[in-house]
């Protein structure tokens, strides 16, 4: 729509806008909206026409309700000002590509009363284009305006105090009594534009309804003591009929339009103010740096805007459990609302039908995740919130909830661009102390044996063992040394397994041999099933996978305890077992055993915590699976699933844990 430069509605999707008002009957219309939207899997939102008249107490009460079923019902909720309502509807479904327009229409009543209410309906249809409009009939009266469907109030009265009116009346007879003493000096049709001065400065200082009685007052009492003849209803001249005629319609249209420039002010007056206020909020948290900065300037804001002491509670107790200079913990029916709010994500409390005994107002404060804290206002006012307040309150709790998710993913990048930081230097380290710590050691592994050799007749017994045990600890630095350059070469992702058919009896042999020297002290079983078939696999890094499972559990169980080895197929699987009866781990621990240098609280000294890591990257880099689990009768059993079915080549990157404290 942007790119073509489209002004009309495009039906890219169906959007439906509903009409309501502080009338008794809009709930009825709310209800029929969302089972339209939901039967259309359509967004709907909600509209209130905000004209120039002010909303009496309980209007205001049953507006804000209304709205607040919305909301519950999940719907958007807009508010506009506009002294025609039809023009408010239509210029918001065009700002927003409203596909159909819901408005209502009360059922029966005086002719006069459905005259105003049919005339905006069409008026509406006609001027709404592609819109679709839906007429919805509804019963029961709308005694307020603000929507389509509303009908005009029948009197000023209900929105004016009589203290207003009397004010008109002693203005209109204190003119009326100067320019009568006056009119010997300037005649009775210049008094006219006294009583027009007089209806338009009373404009400014009273609403609608006082003017155009003053209007209608000063008109007639300048018939009565101005015109001839004086003291009678009754004009004798033609010139006099049309003055007078001239002087009504003056009046009332200057009286008419004082009045709306004087509400359209106060209306401009209230939305800066709210508008800054808003601004002022953005501001200080955007300037925010702590969770704590942004907690302080957003209580303040809230108490300076709206008058209250408000309560500020996040969802996350290791953070901020609650903010507020002089509070106490929150107990019996204002926990239990904060409580409510941050679960179901709407307002509760005070002003609501949700906890309605509580002494506070509280809103959630609500972000594309969920609800990350509540906002509580003990409000001074004993009416409940207009709805200036209401859009205004929701606005601010949108931007501290922001404000506070922003904290959190500031506080989220920094942890993982630490912990790559980490990843990286820890990866630079490894595998440059493991190309450097090789070469050294191969030449001691190569003295070592050339001077075994050459004093193998001339040594004596001690000469011997001190070879020997260089020997076991140089091949014990050199498994270590390549455990840490696999487990470097993992952790970058350039392990390719070599896929061929192997012999599994062959390779439980050839793992047992290798580590023969390591479970000498040991009760190894070996349990092969017959027929195995040759299963699809890297024979090296199997090897490897078996050698550095015998060795575990040859390290971390006492001598004399059994070890068993088993090989099975189970159904598209090969299965390899490799248990201990050692005494096992705690479940708790179960879920690290496989993290890059964790090692158990109780486990023996020696070892890096790298061989089970291999084992799980080596196992996955070939299709495969690694899980690890208490016996049934004491010991730990790891088992290793491989696909019969052959599996392309990948390479593989370990993701590695933080380690172990």
């Amino acid at each position: 729509m942007q790119n073509p430069e489209i002004q009309d509605q495009w039906k890219s999707g169906r959007k439906l806008l509903a009409a309501v008002g502080p009338g008794p009957n809009s709930d009825q219309i709310v209800h029929w909206v969302r089972l339209l939207a939901d039967s259309l899997n359509a967004p709907w939102s909600v509209l209130y026409v905000e004209g120039a008249r002010v909303l009496a107490e309980e209007a205001q009460a049953r507006l804000s309700r209304n709205l607040a079923l919305a909301r519950e019902g999940g719907a958007e909720v807009i508010t506009t000002s506009d002294d025609d309502v039809v023009r408010g509807l239509l210029r918001v479904a065009a700002q927003r590509n409203i596909t159909g327009i819901i408005v209502g229409k009360t059922v029966g009543g005086p002719f006069w009363k459905r005259l105003p209410r049919d005339w905006m309906l069409r008026r509406l249809i006609r001027e709404g284009g592609p819109i679709e409009i839906h007429v919805v009939p509804v019963q029961g009266t709308m005694p307020s305006r603000g929507t389509a469907s509303s009908p005009r109030p029948t009197s000023n009265l209900k929105v004016s105090s009589i203290m207003q009116y009397l004010a008109a009346l002693a203005t209109v007879a204190v003119v009326t009594l100067t320019a009568f003493l006056c009119t010997p000096l300037i005649g009775s049709q210049a008094t006219a534009l006294i009583f027009l001065l007089s209806v338009v400065v009373l404009a400014l200082f009273v609403p609608r309804g006082p003017t155009l009685f003053a209007a209608a007052m000063s008109a007639l009492l300048w018939d009565f003591f101005f015109v001839p003849p004086i003291f009678a209803f009754r004009i004798a001249r033609i010139e006099d009929i049309m003055l007078f005629g001239v002087y009504v319609v003056i009046a009332l249209v200057l009286g008419q339009l004082t009045a709306r420039i004087r509400a359209q002010e106060e209306a401009e007056r209230l939305r800066e103010k709210r508008s800054t206020a808003l601004y002022l909020l953005t501001r200080e948290l955007i300037e925010a740096t702590t969770l704590e900065q942004i907690v302080q300037r957003a209580a303040h804001h809230l108490e300076a805007t709206f008058k209250a002491r408000v309560v500020v509670i996040l969802s996350d107790p290791a953070q901020w459990d609650q903010f507020h200079p002089d509070s106490d913990k929150l107990a019996g029916d204002e926990g239990h609302a904060a409580a409510w709010v941050l679960q179901n994500g709407r307002p509760a409390g005070r002003f609501t039908d949700n906890f309605s005994m509580a002494g506070s107002f509280y809103v959630p404060l609500a972000t594309g995740r969920g609800a990350v804290g509540v906002v509580g206002l003990r409000l001074s006012q004993s009416s409940s919130p207009t709805i200036h307040q209401l859009n205004l309150l929701d606005a601010f709790a949108q931007q501290i909830a922001l404000a506070v998710e922003r904290h959190r993913l500031q506080q989220v990048s920094e942890k993982a661009k630490l912990l790559d930081e980490s990843e990286r230097l820890s990866k630079t380290l490894l595998d440059s102390m493991s190309h450097e710590i090789r070469t050294p050691l191969a030449a001691i592994k190569s003295a070592a044996g050339n001077l075994s050799e050459l004093t193998a007749a001339a040594s004596s017994g001690p000469q011997k063992a001190m070879i020997a045990e260089i020997q076991e600890a140089t091949e014990r630095l050199n498994r270590l040394v390549g455990n840490v350059l696999d487990i470097t070469r993992l952790g970058s992702g350039n392990v390719k397994p070599r896929l061929n058919e192997c012999d599994v009896a062959e390779l439980v042999n050839l793992a047992v041999a290798e580590t023969e020297q390591e479970l000498a002290g040991h009760l190894l079983t070996v349990d092969i099933a017959p027929g195995l078939p040759v299963v699809p696999m890297d024979f090296v890094l199997m090897q490897q996978v078996l050698a550095n499972l015998l060795s575990n559990a040859a390290r971390h169980t006492p001598p004399g305890t059994p070890v068993h080895v088993a090989a099975s197929v189970e159904h598209d699987s090969l299965l390899l077992v490799v248990a201990d009866h050692g005494s096992g781990i705690s479940h708790s621990l179960l879920p690290r055993i496989f993290d890059k240098f964790y090692r158990a609280p109780n486990a023996s000294t020696g070892g890096t915590g790298l061989g089970l890591s291999l084992v799980k990257g080596f196992v996955e880099a070939q299709g495969g699976r690694v899980t690890a689990e208490n016996g049934a009768e004491g010991g730990l059993a790891f088992t290793i699933r491989l696909p019969l079915c052959k599996t392309p080549s990948r390479p593989v990157s370990l993701v590695s844990a933080q380690p172990s404290p």
